[in-house]
C-alpha cells in the first residue's frame, strides 16, 4: 500500500541527527529520499552502536535513522560531484540541509525548483547566526539543562534526545510550506528556537511568578517523582491536589496530605515525607506499585530503560518494536488506517550512486496565502498535546473550534492559574493561553444530549477532528472515528491517547511525566550514580509537532483520493522514536549504558559553577584522547567558579569554542537573536492583558509574516458566534444556558 507522501522526492544533505530524523520521517510517510553523502561517509556511521562493540562502518543509530532511504556518494568539493547532486535536485521536490549557514550557497548547489529546508543551530539569520555550538551548549542556551539534585550540576537530557526535536520541526515546516507551493521557498530552522518551543514557557511564567511577587525561576520538584521500588524505579506523578491526597492514602501517611506545596517545594518538609514513604514504596515491585496507582486513577509509570522498553506489555501488544538490520528499533511513531508505515529497506551503504527511482508526483498548491485557509478543525483536545498541534494548525490559517464545558473545562487552564486571584482566575494561566492562540472558544456539556448532538453537527462541518483524551472519554461521547465516519465519510481523526487505542494499557491515566519514564526518556538522563531524572516537559509539544506532520500528510491523501482517515498517535511511541539509542545497544548488545551526566563521547565538556550563586555554564572542547575527563571537570570547574559566567563566556567564544551560560526563565526575553527573528508576538487578553507568547521555531520565506493570528479566547468566548453559525436562535441559546450546555463561566466559579 502506498504511503501518502508517495511520488514526493527528497534530497537530504545533512549530518547527524536533525537532517537525517526529518528525511526519516519523509520515508515513514512514503517518499523517496536519496541521502547524499561524502567520500568519507555521514560522521554518525561511525557513532555505534555496533554489533559486539567493534567498530564498523555503519552503526545501530544511523540505520536506524537511514533505513529506506537511497544514497548516493559524491564529492562536493568537485565537479563532477556537484553536477551529479545538480542532476538529483533537478528532479527533486524537497532539500533538507544541515550545513553551516551558507555552505550550501556557497558550493553552488541552490536550486530555485525545490523546496529548500535549512537545519542550523541558531537559523540563517540574527546575530548569533555563525556562533559556535555543540548538543550541550544548544541545551544549556535554550533551558533544557536544568537542576535535578541540589548537590550535582544541572544535568543534561541523555540519549541525545534533543537533537531530534529540530529535525521533526523541520519536517513539519517543510510539509507546511509545500501547501504553498514546492519550489523557490526557504524553510529556516533554529535548532535554539525549535529546543525553547518545546519547553513549558518558562519565559511566561517567569513573567507570571514576578507579577505574583514570588520568585521568578522556581522550580517545584514534580511529586513523587521517580522513586525506588523493590525491583527498579517508577514515576508517580501527582498532577492534581487528588492524586496527593489518593498517594497519601496509598501510602498510609494521610497526615502529610495536606502539605502537599510545602513538600513540592523541597525543605524540611520533603525529607521528612520522604523518610517516611521511602520504606513503604521499596516493598512493592514497579509493576504492582503501577497497577495500584492507576486504579486509583494516580498517573504512574515504569522508569524504562533499555531493556525493560523492550518488555514494556503495552509496546510488547502494540507490536511497536520492529526488526531491521539485525537488532530492534522503534517503528513509526504515527499510526495511519489508509496509509500505513511500510517495513524499511536498509540504510544505504557507501560508495553507493542510486538514482531516482520512482515517478515524482506533482504538488499542488493550496489554495490563498496561508497554508491552512479553509481548514476546519474541531478541537476536543486537553491539556497540551492536542492543543500545540491545533495552536499550530490556526496560526497558518486554519478555523478552530475548541470544546470546553463550564462543568469541566480544559485542565490546562488550571496550570500557573491559583483561586486566590478572584473569581476568573481560571482565565489567567499563561500556560493555556500559549496553546491555545488562533482558536475560537466554545462550551458544550458533552455528558448532555444536546451537547453531544451540538457536537456532532460541527463534525459533521470538519475537515479534522482532533482529540488526546483517554480511548473511553470521546468514545462514552459517540465521537471516536467509527461513530465520526458515519457522519463526515472523508474526515481526519486524530486520536492522540497516552498510551494508544489498543494495549493493556489503553485506558491508564497519564501525562508528559509518564510518558518520559515509559519510553525511556528519564531512565537516560541523570548521574551514573545517582537517580533517573525527569525532562519535565518536552514530551507534549514533541508528540504535537509529530501529529502534525502526519496529519499534513493525510490532507494530502485525501487531496489525491478524496479519502479521510484516523491517525493515532500513541505518546509513549513518538517518544520512544525520539529515545532509540539505548533500545539499539541492548538489543544488539545486551548492553545498557549507565547515564552520562554532562558526558558525551568525542567530547570533554560539563556544567560548571561560577563565582555568581546558581548561574553555571556549559561548554564542550573535541576529546583528542590526551586529557582524562574526571581531570578535565577538576581543573575547569575550579577556573570556572572564580570568574562571572559572561567572563567565562565570551571569553571561550573568542577562542571558538563553544559556551553559553545556562539560561533560566527570567533571561528568555532579553535574548538578540530571538528579537532578530521575531520568535515572539504579543497579544492582549481580556483579562490577563498584554503577554508576549513564543512563535514557531522557523521561518518560511517567501511565506506568512507571522507566527500567529489572535490571542487565547476567554472560555464560551464565541458561544453566541459558533452556534448561530449553526442556524440556532436566540431562544435556543438561552435555552442552552438556562440547562447549563453552554456558558462563559466555570460551574461554580
Amino acid at each position: 500500500m502506498s504511503g501518502p507522501l508517495t511520488g514526493l522526492h527528497v534530497v537530504e544533505i545533512a549530518t547527524g541527527i536533525s537532517g537525517p530524523y526529518a528525511a526519516k520521517l519523509f520515508v515513514d510517510l512514503g517518499a523517496e529520499v536519496i541521502k547524499i553523502e561524502p567520500p568519507e561517509g555521514d560522521p554518525l556511521r561511525r557513532w555505534g552502536p555496533f554489533p559486539g562493540g567493534a567498530a564498523g562502518e555503519q552503526g545501530g543509530l544511523f540505520e536506524y535513522l537511514n533505513a529506506g532511504k537511497r544514497g548516493a556518494t559524491l564529492d562536493l568539493t568537485a565537479p563532477d560531484g556537484q553536477e551529479a547532486a545538480r542532476e538529483l535536485l533537478a528532479g527533486a521536490h524537497v532539500l533538507i540541509e544541515n550545513l553551516a549557514p551558507g555552505m550550501l550557497r556557497a558550493s553552488g548547489l541552490t536550486a530555485s525548483n525545490l523546496l529548500q529546508v535549512s537545519i542550523s543551530p541558531f537559523g540563517q539569520t540574527g546575530p548569533w547566526r555563525d556562533r559556535a555550538a555543540t548538543p550541550l551548549t544548544m541545551q544549556a542556551v535554550s533551558g533544557w539543562i536544568s537542576a535535578r539534585d541540589p548537590q550535582r550540576p544541572p544535568v543534561q537530557a541523555g540519549a541525545r534526545i534533543s537533537e531530534y526535536v529540530a529535525g521533526a520541526y523541520a519536517a513539519l515546516g517543510a510539509l507546511t510550506a509545500l501547501r504553498l507551493d514546492d519550489s523557490g521557498r526557504v524553510v529556516d530552522v533554529s535548532e535554539f528556537e525549535s529546543l525553547l518551543s518545546t519547553l513549558p514557557y518558562p519565559m511566561l511564567m517567569s513573567e507570571r511568578m514576578r507579577s505574583l511577587g514570588l520568585p521568578p525561576n522556581v522550580r517545584s520538584a514534580p511529586m513523587l517523582g521517580v522513586v525506588r521500588a523493590a525491583d527498579g524505579w517508577v514515576g508517580i506523578n501527582c498532577l492534581t491536589g487528588q492524586h496527593w491526597l489518593d498517594v497519601c492514602a496509598m501510602l498510609g501517611l494521610p497526615e502529610y496530605g495536606e502539605h502537599q506545596i510545602a513538600i513540592m517545594l523541597g525543605g524540611p518538609e520533603r525529607a521528612e515525607f520522604f523518610a517516611a514513604a521511602e520504606p513503604l514504596l521499596v516493598e512493592r515491585t514497579v509493576a504492582d506499585t503501577v497497577e495500584l496507582c492507576q486504579a486509583m486513577r494516580i498517573p504512574a509509570a515504569p522508569v524504562n530503560d533499555g531493556a525493560t522498553v523492550l518488555d514494556c506489555p503495552q509496546y510488547a501488544k502494540r507490536g511497536f518494536f520492529i526488526e531491521s538490520g539485525g537488532f530492534r528499533r522503534p517503528g513509526a511513531p504515527f499510526r495511519m488506517s489508509k496509509t500505513p508505515a511500510a517495513q524499511p529497506r536498509p540504510a544505504p551503504r557507501p560508495g553507493d550512486r542510486d538514482r531516482w527511482s520512482g515517478r515524482a508526483e506533482s504538488w499542488s498548491p493550496a489554495t490563498g496565502s496561508m497554508p491552512f485557509a479553509g481548514l476546519r478543525v474541531l478541537d476536543l483536545s486537553t491539556f497540551w498535546a492536542g492543543a500545540y498541534l491545533t495552536c499550530y494548525l490556526g496560526a497558518f490559517g486554519a478555523d478552530i473550534v475548541k470544546v470546553e464545558s463550564i462543568q469541566r473545562p480544559d485542565g490546562h487552564r488550571y496550570s500557573g492559574a491559583y483561586p486566590f486571584e478572584g473569581e476568573d482566575w481560571y482565565e489567567r494561566s499563561a500556560l493555556w493561553q500559549a496553546t491555545n492562540l488562533n482558536k475560537k472558544d466554545l462550551t458544550l456539556d458533552l455528558t448532555s444530549e444536546r451537547g453531544r448532538d451540538i457536537a456532532r453537527r460541527l463534525a459533521a462541518d470538519a475537515d479534522v477532528v482532533v482529540e488526546n483524551f483517554s480511548p473511553r472519554v470521546v468514545e462514552q461521547f459517540g465521537l471516536d472515528y467509527e461513530s465520526l465516519l458515519a457522519i463526515k465519510p472523508d474526515v481526519i481523526a486524530v486520536r492522540m491517547p497516552g498510551f494508544g487505542l489498543e494495549g493493556p494499557w489503553r485506558d491508564y491515566v497519564g501525562w508528559a511525566l509518564n510518558i518520559e519514564q515509559t519510553s525511556g526518556m528519564t531512565a537516560a538522563t541523570g548521574y551514573p550514580d545517582g537517580p533517573p531524572c525527569n525532562l519535565q516537559g518536552p514530551a507534549d509539544p514533541v508528540v504535537g509537532v509529530h501529529a502534525a506532520v502526519a496529519l499534513l500528510a493525510a490532507l494530502e491523501h485525501r487531496r489525491r483520493t478524496g479519502e479521510g482517515q484516523l491517525i493515532e498517535i500513541a505518546q509513549i511511541e513518538v517518544a520512544a522514536c525520539v529515545t532509540a539509542e539505548p533500545v539499539i545497544e541492548y538489543s544488539m548488545n545486551g548492553i545498557v549504558r549507565p547515564r552520562s551526566g554532562n558526558r558525551m563521547s568525542g567530547y570533554l565538556q560539563g556544567v560548571y559553577p561560577t563565582v555568581d550563586e546558581d548561574v553555571w555554564v556549559a561548554l564542550s572542547l573535541p576529546d583528542e584522547g590526551t586529557l582524562d575527563h574526571d581531570t578535565f571537570d577538576e581543573l575547569v570547574a575550579g577556573w570556572t567558579r572564580t570568574q562571572s559566567a559572561t567572563a567565562v563566556v565570551e571569553g571561550l567564544r573568542v577562542q571558538g569554542i563553544p559556551a553559553e551560560q545556562l539560561a533560566t526563565g527570567d533571561r528568555m526575553y532579553d535574548f538578540a537573536q530571538l528579537d532578530a527573528r521575531r520568535f515572539y508576538e504579543e497579544f492582549t487578553h481580556p483579562v490577563t492583558g498584554p503577554r508576549r507568547y513564543p512563535g514557531w521555531p522557523f521561518r518560511i520565506t517567501p511565506g506568512p509574516a507571522r507566527h500567529h493570528r489572535s490571542g487565547a479566547p476567554t472560555l464560551g468566548r464565541h458561544n453566541d458566534e459558533i452556534l448561530r453559525s449553526l442556524g440556532l436562535s436566540d431562544d435556543d441559546l438561552a435555552a442552552l444556558r438556562e440547562r447549563r450546555v453552554i456558558g462563559e463561566r466555570v460551574l461554580g466559579g
